[in-house]
Formats: structure tokens, sequence, C-alpha cells
């Protein structure tokens, strides 16, 4: 796909809502993370975790601790940053199980070295299902160090292309499992879902 571009699946959050680390949460008996990991096994570009838990060792992927933690995702943009080889980093969240390789190709065919290109839900930016030119770091850390970490404003402040078409062609793939009652709302309905 694009040698330049590399992922990134950020699992280092703090789950405060669902009560413990939502990636390595089971979700019809595999963790959470582990859809996001598969979906994204299927665009041949190299693949990164971002976590601070040492349980993520197990599946396989080069893992990596915050570089500045309780940064929230701007902190894993950056980790992501400094631990690329790549000239664009994908990031995207763990915890939406229902993204498939056909959006994040979709999404890739668009990559672009000097823009920010940016999954929207009903208008609603997704700075989770987004590409990060590598050219951007010395602006997350001046944000990081200023504490402005609303990803939505550094994508809007900086060169960016909005997408709206992918959660138009892939309805639902967005949905996230923040707590308990989504999770076990997802389980219900998965057969519908995928």
């Amino acid at each position: 796909m694009n040698a330049w571009v590399e992922a990134f699946v950020l699992a280092g959050g703090k789950s405060s809502r669902m009560g413990s680390d939502k990636g390595l949460k089971h979700l019809i008996g595999k963790p959470m993370v582990s859809y996001v990991l598969n979906a994204l096994e299927g665009t041949d570009i190299p693949l990164n975790i971002i976590a601070n838990d040492n349980a993520y060792r197990s599946f396989g992927f080069p893992l990596f601790g915050d570089v500045v933690k309780e940064k929230g995702p701007m902190g894993g943009l950056l980790t992501a940053f400094a631990n690329s080889e790549a000239e664009v980093v994908f990031l995207v969240s763990c915890d939406m199980p229902l993204i498939s390789s056909e959006a994040i190709k979709e999404l890739l065919k668009l990559a672009d070295r000097e823009k920010i290109i940016a999954a929207t839900v009903e208008e609603r930016v997704n700075p989770l299902f987004a590409l990060y030119p590598v050219i951007l770091k010395a602006d997350v850390e001046k944000r990081i160090f200023s504490g402005r970490l609303k990803m939505t404003d550094f994508i809007l402040e900086n060169k960016h292309t909005l997408v709206p078409s992918i959660a138009r062609d892939f309805p639902g793939i967005f949905r996230n499992v923040n707590n308990e009652e989504e999770l076990k709302m997802t389980e219900k309905e998965w057969n519908n879902l995928k």
C-alpha cells in the first residue's frame, strides 16, 4: 500500500468509563483491540501499538509507551511521531471494533505528506481515524507544552482535508465502545453490525 504511511493504534487511555483497559476488554471472546489490529493487517502498512500496559506485547506488534504521559490522544500522536520512520502516521483508536480494512484503504488513498486527512461522522471530525504528516511534530510538541490538547482544533488549525464519504459508505464503523453498556449492546447486535 503506502510505504510512507505507518499505523499506530492508541490503546493507552485511562478507560475510566469502562473501568478497566478497554482495548483488552473481551468482545465476542476476543480483546477489542484485536478487531482493529485485524482490520489494519489487511492493509499492508506497518503496524504499532501505543499503550503503557505490557499485556499488549502479546499481540506481536511493536509497543510504545507514552512519550509524555496523561496527554490523551495528542500525547499518543506525539508518541507515534517520535517512533515512526514514515512520513505520515495513521492514528486509530482501539475502541472502534467495527472498522474494516476497506474503510482504512479508502482513507489511505488520500494520504498526503503535508495535510491532515480525517474522517468525519455527521459533520464531526474523527481525530482517531486520521492521517497525520510527521512534519507537524513541532506543532504537536508546542500544543502539549501549552496544554492545548484538543485534537479537533489541531486538525482544523492546520492544512487538512475532511472526508465524510467513509462514514457514508461504511455506515456504523465508527461506533465507539466506551463502557460496559455499549459493550453489551455491541455484542447483542454484532451479527447485524458486521
